[in-house]
C-alpha cells in the first residue's frame, strides 16, 4: 500500500471533521423537526387551539420551518458524503455522484449571480477507481471559472456522458461575457487524463481504466 502524503493525511482530516459535523447537524435538525412535528398535531387536532385566531398563521410557519429542516438536511447528506469522498485517497466511484455533491454544494456560488445549473447525468457509466475528492475539486475549479464569466440568468449546462473508453464531464455555459481561461493542469486530478477546451466550455476526460 503506498504510503499517504502530508496533503492527503489533511484531506482526511478536513473530511473526518466535515462528517462528525454534519452527522451531528443531522441529530439536531431531527430533534428539532421532531418538535415541530409535534407543535403541528396539537394545533391541527386540539380544537381549543384551533379556535385562536393565530392558529393559521402558527400552522403555515410550522410548515416553513418543516420545508426549512428538509432543505438543511438535504444539504447536510450532500456534505456528509463529500466529507467521506476524502477518506481515502484511492476509491471506486460513481462520477455522477461526485459531480452532484459539487453542483448541489455550489448552489451559494450562483445565487449570487442568478445562475442555474441544469444536470444531464447519463446511466449505466462504469466505476471509476482514483481519488474522487480531487477530481471534485477540478469539478469545482471548472465551474468556478465558467461562472465568473456566464452572463446573469443565464444556465451552466453539465452532462456526463461514455466515448472511447472513458467517462466525459463536459460544462458548458448558456452564455458568456468573456473567453474561458483554465488553464488548470490536470495531471494532478489523478485520474483525470485530459482537461479540454470544447467550444466555450470545459471537457474533463476520465479514463474508465484508471487505476
Amino acid at each position: 500500500m503506498a504510503r499517504e502524503t502530508g496533503i492527503q493525511r489533511h484531506l482526511a482530516f478536513i473530511g473526518k471533521i466535515i462528517s462528525l459535523y454534519t452527522h451531528e447537524q443531522k441529530n439536531h435538525l431531527a430533534i428539532i423537526n421532531e418538535s415541530a412535528g409535534l407543535l403541528g398535531d396539537m394545533l391541527e387536532f386540539s380544537e381549543e387551539i384551533k379556535e385562536l385566531p393565530q392558529a393559521r398563521q402558527l400552522l403555515d410557519i410550522i410548515k416553513s420551518i418543516d420545508a426549512q429542516i428538509k432543505r438543511s438536511s438535504e444539504m447536510a447528506k450532500y456534505l456528509n458524503a463529500f466529507g467521506h469522498r476524502m477518506d481515502s485517497p484511492t476509491a471506486s466511484f460513481n462520477v455522477n455522484g461526485c459531480v452532484e455533491e459539487v453542483l448541489v454544494l455550489l448552489n451559494r456560488l450562483i445565487a449570487q449571480k442568478r445562475i442555474t445549473f441544469k444536470a444531464d447525468y447519463a446511466s449505466g457509466l462504469p466505476p471509476i477507481t482514483g481519488n474522487p475528492s480531487n477530481l471534485q475539486l477540478l469539478v469545482f475549479m471548472a465551474m468556478q471559472t465558467l461562472v465568473t464569466v456566464t452572463r446573469e440568468n443565464t444556465q451552466i449546462f453539465v452532462k456526463t456522458f461514455s466515448s472511447n473508453d472513458s467517462t466525459i464531464i463536459r460544462i458548458t455555459p448558456e452564455g458568456l461575457d468573456a473567453p474561458v481561461d483554465f488553464t488548470q493542469q490536470s495531471d494532478y486530478f489523478k485520474p483525470v487524463r485530459a482537461v479540454t477546451i470544447n467550444g466555450s466550455g470545459i471537457d474533463i476526460i476520465i479514463p474508465v481504466n484508471s487505476h
